[in-house]
């Protein structure tokens, strides 16, 4: 079974931590357990020196075995702790009665047992209350296994008249010492890594969260930047194509009806200065995308909307401007999106109302808002049947974004209306 990546977290259910094991455990307990063992060996090698186990009446081959097989254990300590620990504290019992085990390999192993029940499991209830059983029946089970193997008939009133009450009071207090100390730190440090691993979690959890809401704003602000040199690519290229069309219609006509050349080289003027026109405000766009350090011309405003006014008025329509009420200095953002609207509003116009008309652009200046119409008495029409409707999206979109409003529709008694109000503040 392929165990997660160590730097990974898996949950069962959302919000609940399951600690998983690290990449390469097992052959890190393999080398772990073989190492307890190589241990385990040398010190009952060096205690065949001191007698104590010919003492005892025990075969070293059989305490050997024995230390070999608590030391096996380690092999899958962190993989089934609960188990583990289990078995161990069985199999210590069972020491106990033959004193078939080996001291250090005994105090390591079984701390790292407890010490991974903490570290390990899941159940954080389960986890105490196996702790709480093992440690309790190592205790109480290794004592009673000593009595027994002792013998109670030892204890004779004549050997408990011996026994100087201070040293048994010392010694049952430094073992109770040393006994909970043990345990208590097995059990401290195993929670320790628990709770460092799940905060680590925790942290990896926010980190995931802020990279999709940083993904998801970064996606937003891709969008709407699109959007953005989408409107100005339209406005710019649907004005000017326009006003260029229109004038080469022009022309076309003063051509064909034999006028003279003077009112044919006027119309080639328009269009040349529109093409100028739509050349600049496209390189300036790329610059501003680019962002370049370099001097380009400002994106327009309503300083040049009389100039939008001049380019449009024609010999075919008749566009006229209008300021009216105290001129207020407002924001680039507006500037630009009122002057976007009019040429909007007039390419429109030029396309679709048909021509002998008038064009009225009225920009109205107010305490509070700023309003800009633009009226013409031609035919009523409607977008989606005479074009894409991307134009009045686009100017719905400007407006919308400067908190303004946009209205448009056929203008009473004929003709069509845009009328775009933008609040100052």
């Amino acid at each position: 079974m392929l165990e997660p990546h160590p730097d990974t977290f898996v949950t069962d259910h959302p919000g609940q931590f399951i600690r998983p094991l690290p990449e390469n455990w097992l052959r890190t307990d393999i080398i772990l357990a073989t190492v307890v063992a190589f241990v385990s060996v040398l010190s009952l090698q060096a205690l065949r020196l001191t007698n104590l186990y010919e003492q005892t009446g025990v075969s070293i081959v059989t305490a050997q075995i024995f230390s070999l097989c608590i030391s096996a254990m380690l092999v899958f300590y962190r993989r089934y702790p609960v188990t583990i620990a289990g078995l161990f504290t069985v199999v210590i019992i069972t020491g106990s009665f033959t004193a078939a085990s080996e001291f250090y390999s005994v105090l390591f192993v079984g701390f790292m047992t407890i010490y991974s029940v903490g570290a390990w499991v899941s159940n954080r209830r389960l986890a105490f209350w196996v702790r709480f059983i093992v440690v309790t029946l190592q205790l109480t089970g290794s004592l009673v296994a000593v009595m027994l193997v002792n013998g109670a008939e030892q204890l004779t009133e004549e050997a408990l008249a011996e026994i100087d009450p201070g040293e048994l009071l010392y010694y049952v207090s430094t073992s109770l010492i040393l006994s909970f100390g043990y345990y208590l730190s097995a059990c401290y440090f195993g929670g320790q890594s628990w709770h460092r691993a799940k905060q680590r979690w925790k942290l990896q959890q926010a980190h995931d969260k802020l990279a999709a809401a940083n993904q998801k704003v970064a996606a937003a602000a891709v969008h709407a930047e699109r959007m953005h040199i989408a409107r100005e690519l339209h406005d710019i290229v649907a004005h000017h194509v326009t006003v260029m069309g229109v004038h080469a219609s022009a022309a076309r006509r003063l051509l064909e009806a034999g006028r003279p050349t003077a009112a044919v080289i006027d119309q080639l003027g328009h269009i040349e200065t529109s093409s100028k026109h739509a050349v600049q405000e496209l390189q300036t766009m790329v610059y501003t995308l680019r962002d370049q350090d370099e001097s380009t011309e400002p994106l327009p405003d309503l300083d040049q909307l009389p100039q939008l006014v001049d380019q449009a008025d024609s010999t075919e329509q008749t566009v006229t401007l209008e300021i009216t009420g105290e001129p207020t200095p407002v924001s680039s953002a507006i500037a630009l999106t009122l002057y976007r609207t009019a040429q909007e509003a007039l390419s429109n116009t030029r396309k679709h109302a048909g021509t002998d008309i008038s064009v009225h652009v009225q920009l109205h200046y107010d305490q509070h808002k700023v309003t800009l119409s633009v009226t013409d008495n031609g035919i009523a029409y409607k977008p989606v049947l005479s074009g894409t409707g991307t134009g009045l999206q686009g100017m719905q979109e400007r407006v919308q974004a400067v908190n303004g409003t946009l209205e448009y529709g056929p203008h009473t008694p004929y003709g069509w209306k845009v009328i775009a109000c933008v609040p100052l503040l």
